[in-house]
């Protein structure tokens, strides 16, 4: 076991926590202050704008939810006063419109949804600490997901340009310039944002999209069918960014652990993601590809009850390769439990489309979120795992052993951490 790095000084740390209720102000100070953070409060944004014009602040923490304003008006004026500061953005929803502007002015480093976990908001504060004092150009600008405990990054090295959903740059003539060129770089930021809110998603994302490329080349689709596949990939999930986080993770792990209200809402998703993406032209195609990725081949899926050849091909290809993707398995092993949903979920033509591109694709390296329960020996770790006194029990980047699952059970049983963990994959 290790001490966090000696560069890390909590007591160097000045936060600033605006939020017009008193319980959640009392709670920050309550989490934060044994761990050494230096804590100013304010229960409002005018306050606040006060203080940040005769004070710095090493990180503004702001709500998104405060009466006379929100959070994201206070950050905007709080940048021009306070440019150096990590600003974050606690939010119990918000919606995907203004994340994006929010991304597109790098107005937030993090958006931290309510409830957070203790252990996540000081890995949070930590890693952003420790950015800014390794001058890192590092923006990150999407939601945390709460296993990832912000992780998730739109780096400025990565990343020339990031977009709004709406509208990327306009010619003279003042209509919205689309090539294919900025649609796939919107569409990046779009996968990042999704890993962000939840690995899992961003990892399926870009999963699948590296295997619908390929599928593409197998089926020698012409190259505008074959792009508008790709981007579908990248893009089917987008619209649940806008649904309650743990909800979408219980779906994740397993539909059944959602309530009826939550999947009444879950699967609108499709539908939701179609109309977002349809009101921008070059995306049309792949929306209505979107719209039909979870319907069924024998007309039980959703959300038009579409049986058979009456679900769109490339919807057909996309259903499968999204099934093989979000799933960590033997790749011979899945592809015998995909066949064996032939005639029922899946196009067997799908299937024997994804069963040559399978051998020939690469699919990306990437992050998803497990339980403790679920650590396995060969796993590596990405995220650092911290007890409640936020010492290092296990650093990211460490390949597990029998020996050190038993000691991450053994400090969780005493002393509980953070049911989840991520993981390499």
């Amino acid at each position: 076991m290790s001490s966090p790095s000696p560069a890390f000084d909590p007591n160097s740390v000045n936060i600033l926590v605006v939020d017009d209720q008193p319980l959640l102000l009392a709670v920050v100070k309550e989490q934060l202050e044994p761990q050494g953070y230096q804590i100013t409060v304010s229960d409002s944004a005018e306050n606040a704008l006060g203080l940040l014009q005769t004070r710095q602040f090493s990180v503004i923490m702001a709500s998104h939810e405060m009466s006379g304003g929100n959070g994201l008006q206070f950050l905007s004026k709080a940048k021009d006063l306070s440019p150096a500061a990590i600003r974050l953005l606690v939010a119990s929803t918000l919606s995907l419109t203004e994340l994006l502007d929010a991304v597109k002015s790098q107005m937030i480093h993090r958006f931290i949804t309510k409830p957070w976990l203790q252990e996540e908001l000081s890995v949070i504060l930590r890693n952003s600490v420790a950015c800014q004092l390794s001058s890192a150009p590092v923006f990150e600008n999407a939601p945390a997901s709460a296993g990832q405990a912000g992780a998730g990054t739109v780096q400025q090295g990565e990343a020339s340009q990031t977009f709004s959903l709406e509208s990327v740059t306009s010619g003279s003539s003042g209509e919205t310039a689309w090539t294919v060129e900025k649609a796939s770089g919107a569409v990046e930021a779009f996968v990042k944002m999704l890993g962000a809110f939840h690995p899992n998603l961003g990892n399926t994302a870009s999963r699948t999209t590296a295997l619908c490329a390929t599928t593409a080349k197998v089926l020698g689709l012409p190259a505008d069918q074959a792009q508008n596949l790709v981007w579908a990939a990248a893009l089917h999930d987008v619209a649940l960014v806008g649904v309650d986080r743990g909800a979408v993770r219980r779906w994740i792990r397993s539909p059944e652990k959602c309530n009826d209200e939550e999947l009444v809402i879950i699967k609108r998703h499709p539908t939701e993601s179609q109309e977002m993406l349809a009101s921008i032209p070059i995306f049309k195609e792949a929306a209505n590809i979107v719209r039909s990725h979870h319907e069924n081949w024998d007309g039980t899926g959703y959300p038009d009850r579409l049986k058979g050849e009456m679900i769109p091909w490339l919807s057909r290809v996309l259903s499968v390769a999204i099934y093989f993707c979000s799933r960590y398995q033997n790749p011979a092993q899945l592809m015998n439990e995909i066949q064996g949903l032939s005639d029922q979920i899946f196009d067997p033509q799908a299937v024997e489309a994804i069963g040559r591109a399978v051998p020939l694709t690469q699919l990306p390296r990437g992050e998803r979120e497990i339980t403790l329960a679920e650590l396995q020996p060969g796993m590596v770790l990405a995220r650092d795992i911290y007890n409640t006194s936020g010492v290092l029990v296990i650093a990211k980047g460490k390949e597990l052993t029998t020996a050190w699952i038993n000691k991450i059970m053994a400090i969780n049983h005493s002393t509980p951490i953070n049911p989840l963990a991520l993981v390499y994959c």
